[in-house]
């Protein structure tokens, strides 16, 4: 081989390494960069729930002694078809496991707001329902629930604005849940 075909060579194996460092660390800079719009958003959005749990839960413990790790149990029970849910049905709904939803059951049945009843279509399982007191104190929470939201929403957004948020958070929730409803 002549010295111009080496140096040709040579310099095609140095272009072709470069090429090669080149693309592997624009590969490397693709794999550990993640756009932080989503990260900044999804932060925002765990902040802004953690806050309005917090100001909803000190309203709900100051006017009814009823945290809302209490109330929202009561609110999907009084919300379900018939009244009253399964435990299993209940954790679904709350996102947590059945082992800890039997136990805020537990407490919240102690507390005198739900009651178990036998399940009339499978009588190896209970269902949990309202009481009586349950139901007056999931009404009278809901009006203070309520009224806090309002105070923080329609300060924000138009009504109009809220609802297309609902729908939005709504999507988003049906489609964490491999398309369950929420």
């Amino acid at each position: 081989m002549t010295p111009k075909g080496n140096v040709i060579i040579l310099y095609l194996e140095l272009y072709s390494k470069e090429c090669f460092r080149y693309a592997r660390s624009m590969a490397e800079q693709e794999t550990i960069v993640i756009p932080p719009r989503r990260i900044q958003w999804l932060s925002d959005l765990i902040r802004l729930e953690i806050a309005l749990w917090d100001r909803i839960n000190i309203r709900l413990k100051q006017e009814h002694d009823l945290p809302l790790a209490v109330f929202e149990p009561l609110y999907f029970i009084g919300q379900s078809r018939d009244g009253s849910l399964r435990i299993g049905d209940l954790a679904r709904a709350l996102r947590i496991t059945v082992g800890a939803t039997s136990k805020l059951v537990d407490r919240i049945e102690a507390a005198g707001l739900i009651r178990r009843e036998l399940d009339a279509d499978d009588r190896r399982a209970s269902r949990v329902a309202l009481t009586d007191a349950g139901k007056r104190q999931l009404a009278d929470a809901s009006t203070t629930y309520e009224a806090e939201m309002a105070t923080v929403l329609d300060a924000t957004l138009s009504t109009d604005e809220q609802q297309r948020l609902h729908g939005l958070v709504t999507r988003l929730l049906a489609a964490t849940n491999d398309g369950a409803p929420a």
